[in-house]
């Protein structure tokens, strides 16, 4: 409900979607706020759901890849830092083994 409020959209593809699964009218996450209390599916959001992620995903194409390649190049480091440490554990340990009691 949340999710359709939020993004003003209703039902997968448009409001009757509903239709399959509830009784007459649609939930009241359809209609805007000041709607909420007579919701039927004269009054409520026209779009549906799949299309407004589409929507929106197609807008912020470059924020969504930069932040894909952000997140792998962190990935990516934390790698590279944990094989150089993992070296320098391995050198200290060969190097400590000959002097311990």
């Amino acid at each position: 409900n949340t999710f359709q409020s939020t993004l003003k959209c209703c039902g997968a593809l448009e409001p009757e979607d509903w239709k399959n699964y509830s009784t007459a009218t649609p939930p009241a996450s359809c209609c805007s706020p000041d709607k909420t209390d007579d919701c039927d599916y004269g009054v409520t959001f026209e779009e549906g759901c799949i299309g407004v992620i589409e929507n929106f995903v197609n807008s912020n194409t470059q924020y969504i890849g930069f932040g894909v390649l952000a997140i792998a190049v962190i990935q990516l480091l934390g790698m590279l830092f944990a094989c150089y440490l993992r070296t320098l554990i391995l050198k200290r340990t060969r190097y400590e083994e000959p002097h311990s009691l």
